[in-house]
């Protein structure tokens, strides 16, 4: 049921969102013996339009349910831009065929819901029968979060992991690289298995559930992903990564990783399953510093190793890491502008650690531990009463540090230069990005579901829709180089958005302008003409005015 935007009743609050601004009615007050002071209760009754008038949602006609009518299935402007852009797409990848093998009548569903996450940009599911009142959809008609929930409850984790097989063999080939990384989705909600206090990067008073995405750096598309429970680190994923790779086919590969997986376990497992890698190093390797001390030299002194393109100096140092007789490649690099803002740092660094120390031994500080994580760094004095009194830098311990300004270090499996291993290494951004588009843009950063299948189902489907903005990213890269702010995905989105059909006197849906010169731009970067939109939306009015 819907209804047609209505006037806001009094003692409403508007708060702004991500996605718009949406409306809460105070329905009470409640004293809080916490706070010691009353506090408003208060509950979601709709979002606003641009208009400033209420679009109402289920809670709305619980509270009024004499404001209920019957204003018709859809709304007066019908939006058809998401819905053909994800066709385009879906259709164009073999995303949209593979769906309907596996998932049957539901991949309408899957597709909607993936679409709302991805123009939404959240994962709220009660909002999804507003977005279908006003936007076309793959779907026969519109459907609620009820019907979210059992579409959740029916898909299962066999069918999700066949997609994943099926998916990773249309999109390996041999001789690619998988950019690979994991980050931490926080849990809002019950009693999940898999959701865990672990090393959060942020809000760590909740529990969190671990997310890793396997990255195809050559085709540059989402591959696969994995769900840990949020304790795990980083370098424990990495094995279970592997496995994982070698079960849905991937054998002639390589993979980026940054420094959260750098160890000598990690590349042993690689090395033993035939695994090609290129891994960002930390710097407190024994062996590393060993290559930055041997390249330190010819790197601060020569011109000869200097990488116009990154403006800093490299080489490689071949090295049997491990003492098996096979060698390893341990690519170095300086950059002296960072190696001074780096020196800066560490100095700014220690003149604070004096300060501090100043002030303990005004204090007549006793307990050592209260001074133990200066003892790198200092030498601490305590007079006979085991009062702390003195202090001094180990300076020695601290030009170790000034030396390593400016170094950094890559480690590859296969022989390749310098450079060469840099720039594969820095492509791997894109799966930066590609964490950015499931915390931030698809509303991924907090889980709200109470059962692990519901888990599942609802990061498989934000999983879709990461795979259809990741191709919208792709497609405007040449775009935004023209145009930084029209042409990013958020802006982009929007301009969809403003894609659709009128109703008219006539009460027939109509294309009321043709398309922009904007909108020709960015409709030409995914493949498709205006032709062919005009076409897809007289489809979907023939569709509109026999419902």
């Amino acid at each position: 049921m819907h209804q047609n935007p209505v006037d806001l009743p009094e003692r409403t609050v508007i708060i702004k969102g991500r996605s718009g601004s949406y409306v809460y009615l105070t329905q009470r007050v409640k004293y809080s013996p916490e706070l010691k002071q009353t506090r408003p209760v208060r509950v979601a009754i709709g979002k606003l339009n641009e208009e400033g008038k209420l679009i109402p949602n289920r809670n709305y006609f619980e509270i009024f349910p004499y404001e209920q009518n019957e204003p018709g299935d859809k709304a007066d402007f019908v939006i058809a831009g998401p819905h053909f852009v994800a066709d385009k797409i879906s259709a164009g990848n073999g995303l949209k065929e593979l769906l309907e093998t596996i998932f049957k009548d539901d991949s309408d569903k899957i597709l909607d819901i993936a679409t709302y996450m991805m123009m939404s940009e959240n994962n709220v599911m009660q909002y999804f029968e507003d977005y279908g009142y006003n936007h076309t959809l793959f779907s026969a008609e519109n459907f609620d979060d009820n019907a979210i929930g059992r579409l959740f409850k029916k898909i299962k984790v066999k069918d999700i992991d066949l997609f994943i097989r099926s998916w990773v063999h249309m999109h390996v080939e041999k001789q690619i690289y998988i950019a690979y990384d994991s980050t931490n989705m926080n849990s809002a909600a019950g009693n999940l298995e898999l959701a865990e206090y672990g090393h959060a990067k942020d809000r760590d008073e909740l529990p969190q559930v671990n997310l890793s995405i396997g990255y195809n750096q050559t085709d540059q598309v989402p591959l696969f992903y994995e769900l840990f429970p949020g304790s795990i680190i980083d370098n424990t994923e990495c094995e279970k990564m592997v496995e994982r790779a070698r079960q849905y086919g991937c054998r002639e590969i390589g993979f980026i990783l940054d420094r959260g997986y750098f160890s000598l376990r990690n590349i042993r497992y690689f090395e033993k399953h035939n695994y090609d890698y290129i891994l960002m190093t930390k710097g407190n390797a024994k062996f590393i510093q060993e290559a930055a001390e041997e390249a330190g030299a010819v790197l601060k002194n020569g011109y000869s190793n200097y990488m116009q393109g990154y403006e800093l100096y490299g080489m490689t140092v071949e090295k049997d890491l491990f003492n098996t007789g096979k060698k390893e490649y341990v690519h170095v690099y300086y950059n002296g502008i960072e190696a001074e803002k780096e020196k800066i740092t560490i100095n700014n660094r220690f003149n604070k650690m004096d300060e501090e120390l100043e002030k303990k031994k005004e204090k007549k500080i006793k307990k050592t531990e209260d001074v133990k994580s200066y003892e790198k760094y200092y030498r601490l004095g305590f007079d006979e009463n085991g009062y702390f009194m003195n202090y001094q830098r180990k300076d020695n311990e601290i030009m170790k540090l000034i030396n390593k300004a400016g170094y950094f270090a890559i480690v590859t499996s296969k022989k390749m230069s310098a450079e060469e291993a840099l720039e594969t290494y820095r492509d791997r951004d894109a799966v930066e990005k590609i964490f950015r588009m499931e915390k931030t843009y698809l509303g991924n950063d907090v889980f709200r579901v109470h059962s692990e299948e519901k888990l599942e189902s609802k990061v498989f489907v934000s999983f879709i829709a990461l795979i259809i903005r990741n191709e919208i990213y792709q497609s405007l890269k040449e775009l935004y180089k023209t145009n930084r702010k029209e042409y990013t995905v958020p802006k982009v989105l929007k301009d969809y958005e403003r894609l659709g059909v009128t109703k008219l006197a006539d009460e027939k849906y109509h294309i009321r302008y043709r398309l922009t010169n904007k909108q020709k731009k960015i409709l030409k970067a995914l493949g498709a003409t205006e032709e062919e939109y005009r076409k897809f939306v007289n489809e979907q009015m023939d569709m509109l005015v026999n419902n």
